[in-house]
């Protein structure tokens, strides 16, 4: 007796399976994804549906406010992703900021432009957090904004390298110089001296001459011939 098997059936995904599938996608990416690139991600049961289709459908779930529509930016295609512009930019940020701290101007050069307005607006929250720091001035270097704290034997060696040529013009040498300053910083009568801010090392937010929260504005190096570009 020969056996029948049952031809297998392939059921045609749901609606409900295809926003599924599309929140994962868009879930999954760190960035927002045009339409055809989100259909390139989609679990091959998926990829049946025109373009068409998934614009019409995440247009759905934009009005729904499942998702977020996003400017278009080197493509002609709307882009789309489940979190808000501010987490959107707060990477851009922290990219443009990956190699090292910038001024505000070489860090508004690096983001988009429908970026640049609304980074100037959370800049001071995450300064105000310590999610990103505010590097003084440093001689010639305007101020700057990074990732890190900025590095306090910077701005010691900038400080001491001016006092030990105004010491040098005094007749004093080098050497002199440099076991004088190391005996200072081992005498304990020194001690209280440097540490009567209680020894808390500065984060690079604190300034009375910067207000984080009142002006994102003055994170804009000065307008001088001195300025750091």
């Amino acid at each position: 007796m020969t056996q029948v098997t049952d031809p297998q059936i392939t059921e045609t995904p749901s609606a409900a399976d295809l926003v599924t599938a599309i929140c994962q996608v868009l879930r999954d990416s760190p960035e927002p994804l045009t339409v055809s690139k989100i259909r390139s991600l989609l679990p091959a049961p998926f990829r049946h549906a025109s373009p068409e289709e998934l614009l019409e459908t995440l247009r759905r779930q934009l009005a729904a406010s499942v998702v977020q529509s996003y400017p278009k930016y080197r493509s002609q295609q709307e882009r789309f992703w489940d979190r808000p512009m501010e987490v959107h930019v707060t990477s851009l940020v922290r990219a443009a900021l990956a190699d090292g701290p910038l001024s505000w101007s070489e860090l508004r050069r690096k983001l988009p432009a429908y970026a640049q307005e609304k980074a100037e607006g959370i800049l001071p929250d995450h300064i105000a957090r310590g999610e990103l720091h505010r590097h003084p001035r440093l001689g010639r270097i305007g101020e700057r904004i990074g990732i890190k704290p900025p590095d306090v034997r910077s701005y010691l060696g900038a400080e001491l390298a001016s006092v030990f040529e105004r010491l040098r013009a005094l007749g004093f040498s080098s050497s002199q110089l440099r076991e004088g300053a190391l005996d200072l910083l081992h005498n304990e009568e020194w001690a209280p001296a440097v540490e009567a801010d209680g020894g808390r090392p500065p984060s690079g937010n604190e300034s009375p001459e910067f207000s984080p929260i009142e002006n994102a504005g003055s994170l804009r190096p000065p307008e001088t011939p001195d300025s750091y570009r």
